[in-house]
């Protein structure tokens, strides 16, 4: 009996692993080919450790991550709320897939880590991203790191 009761506990754990992953999988659409749009925030991913983290009250104090990107008119611009923070700046594409932050203002004013963790990743430089039209994943600190973000 403790065999058949182990045997389901490991089971049941690595059952809910794998649907984490396919929660998070972002199928690519080449169709569409821009950031434009309001975004989400709803989990970072470390692809090494496959550790995926959530809001939760004690990392975001119940607050969002909502960004938008405009690349409609010159310069493109990134704006939004970043937990309890305005953000705004501009954004450049480096390539098909990539782009980089080039200017963040924000007042990193008494943010919880959610925040942190935002603020950090979108200033590492370059990002790869992968997207469809109903979720963007954003790829940092050398494709080692990802968050996914929903649309809006």
């Amino acid at each position: 009996m403790k065999r058949v009761l182990g045997f389901i506990l490991v089971l049941a754990l690595f059952g809910c692993e794998e649907d984490d992953q396919a929660r998070f999988f972002v199928k690519d659409d080449p169709e569409i080919s821009t950031l434009n749009g309001t975004w989400k925030v709803i989990s970072f991913e470390d692809q090494v450790t496959k550790e995926i983290t959530t809001p939760t009250e004690e990392n975001s104090w119940g607050l969002e991550i909502v960004v938008t990107f405009d690349d409609s008119t010159a310069p493109y611009s990134i704006s939004g709320k970043n937990t309890s923070n305005q953000i705004f700046g501009e954004f450049t594409y480096q390539s098909e897939r990539s782009f980089k932050v080039a200017q963040l203002g924000s007042t990193f004013v008494n943010q919880p880590e959610w925040g942190d963790k935002f603020s950090l990743a979108v200033l590492d430089g370059v990002m790869e991203f992968k997207i469809n039209s109903s979720h963007l994943r954003i790829f940092y600190e050398s494709s080692q790191k990802s968050m996914t973000l929903e649309k809006q």
